[in-house]
């Protein structure tokens, strides 16, 4: 597994996470990246932050990510951003609306060790209530379980 950044000054950065287990070794990849600028709203998804299943902690792997966050806003001083954890609709709905709570959470802690002011920090869980896909299926529920940034103020 490979985990793939890019990033520029001014821009939230870009991150996905590639899999070369199903492909062969000398496959090309070819991807746009559309960066967006830093404003109010602007939200990306965390491709790079992994919990084991039914669990807050953060996994070892999600380090390299976390800290790109955390270089990001010492970059930008000013910058608050909110932390939402999502996830699928699998269990009920009560013990997905504290589990989403409970990641965002672990990653604010985690930023606010690495010296981020708690006052620019503020994470949100929202279960399974924002889907980004049907949950009708593993690739669709996978796509739901996710961990994002948002920009609430530069």
């Amino acid at each position: 597994d490979y985990a793939f950044n890019v990033n520029r000054r001014g821009y939230l950065f870009f991150s996905e996470n590639f899999s070369l287990k199903e492909k062969a070794p000398d496959s090309t990849y070819n991807i746009d990246i559309a960066l967006l600028p830093i404003e109010a709203n602007a939200t990306i998804v965390l491709k790079n932050i992994f919990f084991d299943v039914n669990k807050f902690a953060i996994k070892p792997e999600s380090y390299t990510e976390l800290d790109k966050i955390v270089a990001l806003l010492k970059e930008n001083p000013t910058l608050t951003i909110q932390i939402n954890g999502h996830t699928d609709n699998v269990g009920s709905e009560a013990d997905n609306l504290k589990l989403s709570r409970e990641r965002a959470q672990s990653v604010v802690r985690y930023l606010a060790s690495k010296g981020v002011q708690a006052s620019r920090l503020t994470g949100k869980g929202f279960g399974a209530s924002v889907p980004v896909a049907p949950n009708s299926s593993d690739e669709g529920r996978a796509k739901n379980r996710r961990t994002e940034l948002k920009v609430v103020n530069r």
